[in-house]
């Protein structure tokens, strides 16, 4: 597993991905056309894309084959749902994660409320990736979805997923961000947080006390100057 997920940090040691995997959100504004957003960026800095299992076939044409893919491994339900459950059933199996060659699978992990329920289930299914040697990246939310960017949730959950076998955690930027990246045995990428925060700013805040990496979305894929904005945040992580 050492030798797996050191490869998603080929790239000079670090890992830039875009995150893609918005399906609860139905028809997503800079997500219309999926297959050819992660097409318009197969040249760019990006390592690799975050994706849900429909549009990860894209990654087998050849201009994609050099980028790595993360495949979300779970879903919680949709956006025009009348409620919402806190735990994101890992639905794609281990065997369909090799057959669509996926680099890493990306579950989420639930912190407080009812949590044993999402806490077993991904005990479980990081067990289950591992057996057939595939990289679990677990990306950290709190019950109460509203308390998810606090220092609290962000650095228990960083340090509970890790210690359930998680290879690298997920995590939003909060205040002693240091001390969650310090307290956290597995690298750490950088989630792309709130839109109402200088992304830059953040950016440079997280390589400095030591994230290895970054997984952006809206903050990218909605930004009319996104291939501007990727080589910034390129040259932030790697220098």
């Amino acid at each position: 597993m050492t030798r797996q997920t050191e490869r998603l940090f080929s790239n000079q040691g670090k890992l830039m991905v875009l995150a893609m995997d918005h399906a609860q959100g139905g028809l997503m504004e800079g997500l219309e056309k999926p297959l050819d957003l992660a097409r318009r960026h197969a040249d760019s800095p990006l390592d690799g894309f975050l994706m849900n299992v429909g549009p990860a076939a894209v990654m087998q044409e050849p201009a994609l084959l050099g980028k790595k893919l993360l495949l979300r491994a779970g879903f919680g339900g949709s956006m025009q749902a009348s409620e919402f459950t806190n735990v994101h059933r890992n639905h794609v199996s281990p065997q369909t994660a090799l057959r669509l060659g996926a680099d890493a699978v990306v579950m989420m992990v639930t912190i407080g409320g009812a949590d044993y329920q999402s806490l077993q289930d991904a005990a479980g299914a990081i067990d289950a990736y591992h057996q057939l040697g595939i990289p679990v990246v677990a990306e950290i939310l709190a019950s109460d979805f509203s308390q998810t960017m606090t220092y609290e949730i962000q650095a228990n959950g960083a340090r509970i997923a890790a210690e359930l076998g998680a290879d690298v955690v997920k995590a939003f930027y909060t205040e002693n961000f240091d001390k969650v990246v310090a307290y956290c045995p597995v690298p750490i990428l950088l989630a792309g947080g709130p839109k109402d925060h200088d992304i830059l700013v953040v950016a440079h805040r997280a390589v400095d006390v030591g994230v290895r990496g970054f997984a952006f979305g809206r903050n990218l894929f909605q930004n009319p100057q996104a291939g501007q904005l990727i080589q910034m945040l390129d040259s932030i992580l790697r220098g």
